[in-house]
């Protein structure tokens, strides 16, 4: 039985205080199929709530709030965290208070009182196992960058990773390498020199692999993979052994949000004990929580001394959305990748 943060005579409060029919409209980066049990979860606790969820990619729900052209959602959940904190920093946030913690050791998870971080993903490297059947699988940043150099042949036109251009979530990996890995421009070119496949989203790219049209993913989203890979034995998981970059799922409620008490209390589900249970049990995503674990963590990589690198929600994180670095970061980024 789930361990609630409320108490039985709060729950019956909120219930009540959302007795009527209401609707809570949530914009959202996240696959549905990845985070729907939560989603149940919260609509069985508030019988009269019935969730409205409309998908986007990281990018097109960045620019739908920015431009809209669709009624104000009550939630906006992403996982590209530089976006995230744009849009509270231009004021498109209001705040809530009493929130979970969901994990004390991680306070940075959380900025100011608008953005509330609720997941802790990796970014990984995906392989097809059959391709790597007689081949050493490289574990680090360094080893990929030496196969691509002398195993060109093997990886040409077989290797995938995100469009740092067209992908909220792939600019942010692809620049936040570049401040962890000295290394990340001759890792650039050498993908660029392979023929790198790049997509938008995570979903194309794990298909490929799954049939063999590509042997390798770079920088994927960790939940995803994971996820894919415990439905399908074609695919393995590797959470790159030097560091691996650390995505932390965030959500806020927005400004004009017509329902902004069911949207706060959205929020605080997601990082109580019983959301990050959930979250952990039921879904494709993994907890911010990080003692709880993950499902389809089979490896128990999560567990493992791997050299961690959060992503942290805050203001230092809109320096790669500045226009001239984000224009020089994309131009250097597409004469090495890009073909």
């Amino acid at each position: 039985m789930h361990r609630l943060t409320v108490s039985l005579l709060s729950l019956f409060f909120m219930t009540n205080l959302f007795a009527d029919d209401t609707t809570l409209r949530i914009y959202s980066a996240t696959d549905i199929s990845a985070i729907r049990p939560a989603l149940q979860e919260f609509e069985s606790f508030y019988p009269n709530i019935t969730i409205s969820y409309q998908e986007f990619n990281t990018k097109e729900l960045f620019d739908e709030l920015l431009t809209p052209s669709l009624p104000s959602p009550d939630v906006v959940i992403s996982s590209a965290s530089d976006l995230q904190v744009k849009l509270v920093n231009d004021g498109l946030a209001q705040p809530i208070y009493d929130v979970p913690s969901a994990d004390s050791h991680q306070p940075w998870a959380q900025w100011t009182n608008e953005l509330f971080g609720f997941t802790y993903e990796p970014i990984v490297f995906v392989y097809n196992k059959e391709a790597f059947k007689d081949k050493p699988i490289p574990h680090t940043h360094e080893a990929l960058a030496e196969q691509l150099r002398e195993q060109a042949e093997f990886y040409q036109n077989r290797i995938g990773t995100y469009d740092a251009g067209s992908s909220g979530l792939g600019y942010l990996v692809a620049s936040q390498d570049e401040v962890t890995f000295s290394l990340t421009g001759r890792l650039q070119e050498s993908l660029g020199r392979a023929k790198a496949d790049i997509h938008c989203c995570s979903s194309i790219l794990l298909n490929r692999l799954t049939s063999g049209e590509l042997v390798f993913g770079y920088n994927l989203l960790g939940s995803y993979a994971m996820a894919k890979a415990a439905l399908n034995g074609r695919i393995g998981v590797i959470i790159p052994e030097d560091y691996a970059l650390v995505v932390v799922r965030s959500a806020f409620v927005h400004k004009n949000a017509a329902q902004p008490s069911i949207a706060a209390a959205f929020i605080k589900y997601l990082r109580s004990p019983a959301g990050q249970n959930t979250i952990a049990t039921k879904t494709a995503l993994m907890p911010l929580d990080r003692q709880l674990g993950s499902h389809n963590d089979s490896d128990n990589q999560l567990q493992k001394s791997t050299n961690f690198h959060p992503i942290r929600l805050g203001p230092e994180l809109l320096l790669y959305l500045d226009q001239h670095k984000q224009m020089q970061f994309l131009n250097g980024w597409s004469q090495a990748v890009s073909h």
